[in-house]
C-alpha cells in the first residue's frame, strides 16, 4: 500500500473517490468559486471596486445641480473611479475564472461595455469647462444601469 492510498483510506470520507480528490487537488472547492486562500484578495478587490463606483456616482451626483444649469463638468475623481472599476472588475473576473466558479460572460461583457463607454465619455470630456447635459446625464444613467445589472442580474 502506498502512502497516498493509506492517506486516502485513513483521512478521507468514504464517498470521495481518489479521482475526484485528484481533480480537486489544485483548487479545492471553497463554496464561492474562488481559489482557496484568495478570500482576502477578493474582499480587497471588491472593496476597491465599490470605492470606484462610489467615486464615479458621487461625482455625478455632486454635479447634478450644475447639470441643471448647464455648467456640469467631469471631475477627476470620476475618471479615477472608472479606471478603478475597470481594473478591479477585470481582476475579480480573473480571480473567479482561476477557481472553479462559473462566470456569466454575457453579464460581464455588458457591464464591461457600459464601463468602457462611461470611461470614454469621462476621459474625452474631462477638460471641458461645461459638459453638455445629455452627455453628463448619459454617464450617470449608464453608471446607475451598471449598478442595477450587477445587483439584479
Amino acid at each position: 500500500m502506498t502512502t497516498r492510498d493509506w492517506f486516502l483510506r485513513e483521512f478521507l470520507p468514504v464517498n470521495i473517490t481518489p479521482s475526484s480528490v485528484r481533480d480537486r487537488a489544485v483548487y479545492p472547492r471553497t463554496g464561492d468559486g474562488y481559489p482557496p486562500g484568495m478570500d482576502f484578495l477578493r474582499d480587497i478587490l471588491l472593496a476597491l471596486h465599490i470605492i470606484g463606483i462610489a467615486a464615479l456616482l458621487g461625482g455625478f451626483l455632486f454635479q447634478m445641480k450644475a447639470m441643471g444649469a448647464g455648467t456640469a463638468r467631469m471631475l477627476p475623481g470620476m475618471w479615477h473611479g472608472a479606471l478603478t472599476m475597470l481594473v478591479t472588475g477585470v481582476a475579480l473576473v480573473g480571480l473567479l475564472e482561476a477557481g472553479d466558479g462559473t462566470v456569466n460572460h454575457i453579464k460581464i461583457g455588458i457591464k464591461l461595455l457600459i464601463l468602457i463607454v462611461v470611461a470614454a465619455l469621462v476621459y474625452l470630456r474631462r477638460d471641458d469647462e461645461a459638459v453638455p447635459t445629455p452627455v453628463f446625464g448619459t454617464v450617470g444613467l449608464l453608471t446607475i444601469a451598471n449598478i442595477f445589472i450587477a445587483v439584479l442580474w
